[in-house]
């Protein structure tokens, strides 16, 4: 509903400035300015300003959390095969935990834009819980290892770390995101941009329909395109293609 919402407001804007525009050439006899072309560039020169930082920084954390779950999936494949390391009698249960964190992970991922902030605590809690008994498990089976074969069993314990890493790295990421105000100056320039816009139609008594319309749905879809980058389990823009692979390994586990 936002980019309908938004649409909607910039086109209310454009015309509240068409109406005044009009209301102020029919009681005052107001005349466009010469230096009015110099306000409308910079405030439109701003707008432009403002959309290429935010569009630009959208997508490179956009790109930053594809490249973590790379990661994540790399290290969870990694540290199930050095499970092999452990003695044989260790590994069923630790394997079947491994299932069990996969799983947690692959529900964090797919319902998050669904969840309320608690549900989603506690989702959290759990895959966390499911991680400590794993560090543990594999940490109290390196121990009672004969040595010299402890020193093969312990290669295990940077694995782990390494994907308890990743995967706190990858729910960190999702927090990264510019201060709110930096989208509130986003969507206030757009509605002031459009009230000038407006009323610069208004004041030379000028309607074009075309370039209104065009200007408010390439105003209106950019930040949608913004938002969804920003948040991708949101909206449109999402991570499936990447978050995909998760379960191609959990296939392999």
């Amino acid at each position: 509903m936002m980019f309908w919402v938004l649409l909607l407001c910039m086109l209310l804007m454009v015309e509240i400035g068409w109406r005044t525009g009009t209301f102020l050439v029919s009681k005052y006899h107001i005349q466009k300015a010469d230096s009015s072309d110099t306000f409308l560039a910079s405030i439109f020169g701003l707008l432009a300003l403002l959309v290429a930082i935010t569009f630009s920084g959208a997508s490179d954390r956009f790109d930053h959390r594809r490249q973590l779950i790379v990661q994540e999936v790399s290290s969870l494949g990694t540290a199930y095969q050095s499970i092999d390391l452990l003695a044989t009698k260790d590994q069923p249960k630790i394997r079947e935990l491994f299932r069990e964190y996969l799983d947690t992970r692959i529900n964090l991922y797919q319902s998050q834009g669904d969840l309320s902030e608690k549900e989603l605590r506690s989702r959290i809690d759990v895959h966390n819980a499911i991680a400590s008994q794993i560090w543990k498990e594999v940490v109290l089976a390196v121990s009672e290892t004969p040595f010299p074969q402890k020193l093969v069993a312990a290669q295990i314990l940077p694995e782990l770390s390494d994907m308890f890493t990743a995967s706190e790295n990858q729910r960190l990421a999702i927090k990264f995101h510019p201060p709110r105000i930096v989208f509130q100056a986003l969507i206030l320039l757009c509605m002031v941009g459009s009230l000038v816009a407006g009323y610069n139609l208004g004041i030379q008594n000028q309607r074009d329909w075309l370039l209104t319309i065009m200007f408010t749905i390439l105003m209106t879809g950019t930040i949608f395109i913004i938002l969804g980058l920003e948040f991708p389990r949101l909206g449109k823009v999402n991570l499936g293609d990447f978050e995909i692979e998760l379960i191609a390994l959990r296939k392999i586990f």
